[in-house]
């Protein structure tokens, strides 16, 4: 679920909150114990890489992950993270996140969970299929220059013979 790799693949997630001013020690470690007994609680084998995942958000986005209600970037994150699945699941072996371990990293309510996931559905999967377009943009424009520098090599064989 890295919030990098979603980046590296084109796909446009909230900023970063970086103001953390009205933030206190406390509720960040309130935050991290509600989280680690939810995690204890879980006994399905996402619970092994949820506090990875859960760490990298409380990181990236720690006024939301720490406030009581979600925040709108949060919400369009868990929508991008629900909808972002692969395009084989079969072949990968994976489906995607589910909503349940999405509540678990996220320290939610699987009701809030599928709230946002509903809320920002279109817009999260409008997002992606940006993405997904301009990864095929890439790989066409790739596609054209290398056969355009085949040509070129060609021709400039055939000119030294």
């Amino acid at each position: 679920m890295s919030l990098n790799l979603m980046e590296a693949r084109g796909i446009r997630i909230p900023p970063r909150e970086t103001d953390v001013s009205g933030l206190t020690a406390e509720q960040i470690i309130g935050k991290i114990r509600s989280f680690w007994e939810r995690c204890k609680k879980d006994n399905s084998q996402d619970s092994d890489v949820a506090p990875i995942d859960f760490l990298e958000l409380l990181e990236a986005y720690p006024v939301s992950m720490c406030s009581y209600h979600m925040t709108d970037s949060l919400k369009l994150l868990v929508a991008l993270m629900y909808f972002d699945k692969p395009e084989n699941p079969k072949e990968s072996g994976w489906e995607g996140l589910s909503m349940d371990y999405l509540s678990l990293v996220f320290d939610r309510s699987k009701k809030t969970i599928h709230d946002a996931v509903k809320e920002k559905e279109q817009e999260a999967k409008k997002i992606l299929e940006e993405a997904k377009l301009r990864k095929e943009a890439k790989e066409l424009a790739l596609r054209e220059l290398v056969e355009e520098e085949k040509l070129k090599l060609k021709q400039s064989q055939e000119i030294a013979k």
